[in-house]
């Protein structure tokens, strides 16, 4: 099936997403004034990962899908999306070519990630669920095969993982607030309380280099601030990024339904929560490394393992974590030894941290957990997109 079939025969005035039948929209200046009061937080949120002439052309992209989503829902709601009338507009874009989809799909992402990020998205989490699944859907496929599961099956299953009791002991100890820099990160003098809150012993020590720990460090070990400990920087990252803390002037501060659910064991809101903070734990560790010197060649390898280890044929572990002999390459591949030499064990280092919080199996074979299947497809969605390019 060509996937540009019907954009390159028939021809088109204005943005691919605009319903060419539906004229000039009423709705586009109410779209446009509703946006007024975070446009310049939105433009530098984009100018972080575009060059700025590519930021220009996607908010005004982004200007008429939302457009376009008012007309169908009969009214201007632009920090929330509807799940129905989204459905309609990707079948609509659909018809023009897949590769418009995917692009608007791509738009919409961001838009909705800096809604969840700053805080302004005005819907509930079961709401943000539903519409980051169908659009991350739209953006392409994927290796990993996510199942379906009753509600009793994914309680059951959520409460098995450890990194759900982190998450509540690292939440536990925020209480009703923590002071924080300006970036959102944690005072250094808060980063060994902190870490004691989820089973790291460390001592803060501002002349202890920049070298980051384990995942897991030994007891004892000095560091200066929160980036050189992984684990726990994963975490406070992941609660921020699912809306479980929110940045209050200089504080962090719980939200309080959001909250609320991740100490639930049972219902959907608990479930979305979860799916949420998976999510982010996937992605920083992808993102930022474990214990290492990180590099592009680390998260592509990472990546790749992870998305194998999610889909129906799960790679085997003996395979996956050697290192190819001295004279086992093919002589056109033997100059990149060096490469796996590094590469290999350093995914190893991070799939391994993944698996003491239940984020992976790894035993004769590397699995990821079905529950964890959608949230893991998100976060390989968004590497791709902020690293691999």
């Amino acid at each position: 099936m060509s996937k540009s079939k019907s954009a390159k025969n028939k021809p088109r005035t204005g943005h691919p997403a605009r319903n060419p039948g539906a004229g000039a929209s009423k709705f586009e200046d109410q779209v446009r004034g509703a946006m007024l009061p975070y446009m310049a937080q939105l433009r530098a949120y984009f100018n972080q990962r575009h060059a700025p002439a590519d930021t220009e052309a996607g908010l005004e992209g982004l200007v008429t899908l939302l457009t376009v989503h008012a007309r169908l829902r009969e009214k201007v709601a632009v920090s929330e999306l509807d799940h129905d009338a989204l459905a309609i507009q990707f079948k609509d874009l659909r018809s023009i070519g897949d590769e418009v989809a995917v692009t608007c799909a791509s738009m919409l992402r961001e838009f909705v990630l800096f809604l969840a990020e700053s805080g302004h998205w005005s819907g509930s989490v079961e709401e943000f669920k539903a519409v980051f699944d169908l659009i991350a859907a739209q953006g392409g496929e994927s290796p990993v095969l996510v199942p379906e599961l009753d509600e009793a099956s994914a309680d059951a299953r959520w409460a098995k993982l450890p990194m759900v009791d982190t998450a509540r002991a690292l939440l536990g100890w925020v209480g009703e607030g923590r002071e924080v820099q300006q970036d959102g990160s944690l005072l250094e003098a808060d980063v060994a309380a902190a870490a004691a809150a989820i089973g790291l012993d460390v001592r803060q020590d501002a002349a202890a280099g920049d070298t980051p720990a384990a995942w897991v460090p030994e007891a004892g070990t000095a560091v200066a601030t929160i980036a050189q400990l992984p684990k726990l920087g994963a975490y406070w990252d992941a609660l921020l990024r699912a809306g479980l803390l929110t940045k209050q002037s200089d504080k962090a501060v719980p939200t309080p339904v959001v909250s609320d659910a991740l100490n639930s064991d049972s219902g959907f809101s608990a479930r979305g929560v979860k799916d949420l903070l998976a999510e982010g734990l996937y992605a920083h560790m992808l993102l930022s490394g474990v214990g290492h010197e990180h590099g592009h060649m680390v998260t592509q390898m990472s990546a790749a393992l992870l998305g194998k280890a999610g889909s129906a044929n799960p790679p085997r572990t003996e395979a996956a974590f050697s290192v190819p002999a001295p004279g086992e390459l093919e002589p056109e591949q033997e100059h990149l030894q060096p490469l796996f030499e590094q590469t290999v064990p350093a995914a190893e280092t991070l799939l391994r941290a993944a698996e003491s919080e239940g984020l992976v199996r790894i035993g004769k074979h590397i699995r990821v957990p079905r529950v964890l299947r959608a949230p893991l497809e998100r976060a390989l969605t968004r590497v791709a997109e902020e690293i691999l390019g």
